[in-house]
């Protein structure tokens, strides 16, 4: 009966469903973070240190951008940048117009890490998905970037 009425009225508002979304987000987010936690593992990384990482590849970023996508605060994100300064995986740099501000980039051991544990996190993903449809993960991921964006106007709002 549910699907029937989503079917004729996809904007239904979800409070009218018996959905405990807490459970399914816990339950995926344990599902992958396993995953990759036995990926990074190996290489002497936390998934949270992972993230970090991650965030880097697409150019530099300051710790305060870190924190601000990162579910820590500033100061343990300062921690996980000082580790992996110090394992190699990250380098700082000055900027010269604000020697305050300091910007994080990839080392190239850690560019070549990082691709190498998305690439198999994507194997990962495969196999948690396999028996899933592209139209079925192609509206997972329009629901889940609906979510998120209402996180975001609440968050804006407060």
């Amino acid at each position: 009966m549910t699907d029937t009425l989503l079917e004729q009225d996809p904007d239904r508002q979800s409070d009218e469903l018996p959905l405990d979304l807490e459970a399914y987000v816990a339950g995926l987010v344990n599902a992958v973070e396993k995953g990759m936690a036995a990926e990074v593992a190996p290489h002497g990384l936390s998934p949270l240190e992972f993230h970090l990482l991650r965030y880097c590849m697409d150019g530099e970023r300051t710790a305060t951008q870190l924190a601000e996508v990162l579910p820590v605060d500033g100061s343990r994100v300062s921690r996980l940048v000082t580790g992996l300064v110090d394992k190699g995986m990250l380098r700082r740099r000055r900027l010269r117009s604000d020697r305050r501000v300091v910007m994080l980039r990839l080392s190239d051991e850690g560019r070549e890490l990082t691709t190498r544990i998305v690439e198999n996190m994507r194997g990962y993903d495969a196999m948690l998905t396999a028996g899933i449809g592209a139209e079925d993960l192609s509206v997972f991921a329009s629901v889940s970037a609906r979510i998120i964006a209402n996180h975001a106007a609440m968050d804006e709002a407060e």
